[in-house]
């Protein structure tokens, strides 16, 4: 057992979980942080990040480092129906696309440079609530148990984990039938001309979003309805890629014959409703408190930003000695009003897109009122103008 007893404990080190443990650290608590798998990683993102991300990474003085690794700067939008319609519009901001497993790095190594303690590769499979403490119990392929102690514990473990089990959350057993895979492809493999533009291609029952990152790659990231589409995930972006004239364009038949032997990253059952904030005692942040759809690009912004909005609470709470209810209720306050809106707007916008024939009635519509479009992507971003 690690002797010494944490200010807090932070499950993931994810952009959620890792700024969370700078913010922290800077305001001088004593952070632990455990992650499950060894960095660097890949795992599903559409590699999108929005002004939200770029902001924090500011704030955080890592904008110098984050341009060394020479990230894609995007700046328009553009969709792209299977019927040949599309609509496009600028961003009104800069955004930029850059491989997860890099920003993750690039964050984690900054958490351990401010003093956060990382134990990495240690999954936390059960947290106690011991009178004024927490202990976390971890483990990994070394160490069959260890345990810490903690005042307060952070769960930033993303969309999944089996930390959802032990907490019985609320969306367990229910089935989404929402499927996201995310493939990583050489520009040079592609009849690809859109370098500042992201582009998100519709058919039946699947949008797929495009985006070109660090380093001459190219993200494919698409999310599929299981309920509309029964074959697998490759053979179902075959298919989208069949329909949509303009992704077969940019697609050629070379990497479809070994789209088999690209490497995948995904996630299934992706549950998008409401999700607790509050679990077992600990503080849900990041895709674990909640998960805007991707049509929205803020799944990273949301990230980053609920890891300072947990940070700003709990260095409140020790300022102003708040009790731990307090601390609970004014992040959930916090939280909901921050995000609440965006969560919204993204589901809906994203269960028109995959219902053939409310997509194409919509597109149809915001084609006909271009002015439309700006308002749609304002609608899931910080400041929503709905």
């Amino acid at each position: 057992m690690d002797n010494e007893i944490y200010d807090i404990a932070i499950i993931g080190g994810g952009p959620a979980g890792s700024a969370a443990s700078i913010f922290l650290a800077k305001g001088g608590l004593k952070v632990c942080l455990f992650e499950k798998k060894r960095f660097p990683r890949e795992t599903l993102c559409g590699e999108f990040l929005s002004k939200e991300v770029i902001d924090i990474i500011k704030e955080l003085k890592l904008f110098e480092k984050f341009l060394a690794f020479h990230p894609n700067k995007i700046d328009s939008f553009r969709l792209i129906n299977d019927n040949g319609k599309e609509i496009s519009a600028n961003l009104n901001f800069h955004a930029y696309g850059l491989r997860r497993s890099t920003l993750d790095n690039l964050l984690l190594n900054e958490a351990i440079k401010n003093g956060v303690k990382v134990f990495q590769p240690f999954e936390i499979i059960r947290v106690e609530n011991i009178g004024n403490d927490f202990l976390l119990s971890a483990q990994n392929d070394v160490i069959d148990y260890s345990y810490f102690k903690s005042k307060f514990v952070i769960s930033a473990y993303g969309k999944q984990s089996t930390l959802d089990q032990t907490f019985h959350r609320n969306f367990i057993k229910r089935k989404s039938f929402l499927n996201g895979v995310k493939f990583h492809i050489p520009k040079s493999e592609l009849n690809y001309n859109m370098p500042n533009e992201i582009r998100i291609f519709l058919s039946n029952g699947i949008y797929c979003g495009m985006n070109e990152v660090d380093n001459d790659i190219v993200t494919l990231c698409f999310l599929e309805n299981r309920m509309i589409l029964k074959n697998t995930s490759r053979s179902n972006l075959i298919e989208c890629v069949s329909r949509n004239k303009m992704l077969k364009n940019i697609i050629p038949d070379s990497i479809i014959a070994k789209l088999n032997k690209l490497p995948a990253y995904g996630n299934s059952n992706i549950y998008f409703g409401k999700r607790k904030l509050i679990e077992n005692g600990t503080f849900m942040i990041g895709d674990a408190g909640g998960i805007i759809a991707p049509i929205a690009g803020d799944g990273i912004g949301m990230a980053l930003q609920s890891g300072k909005l947990i940070a700003d609470v709990l260095l409140k709470s020790k300022k102003e000695n708040l009790s731990l209810n307090e601390a609970q209720m004014l992040y959930q306050n916090s939280w909901q009003k921050l995000f609440s809106k965006r969560i919204y707007y993204g589901l809906f916008i994203q269960k028109i897109l995959l219902e053939s024939r409310l997509k194409n009635l919509a597109i149809n519509f915001v084609y006909s009122f271009p002015f439309v479009l700006p308002k749609l992507i304002d609608s899931t971003r910080s400041n929503s103008i709905f």
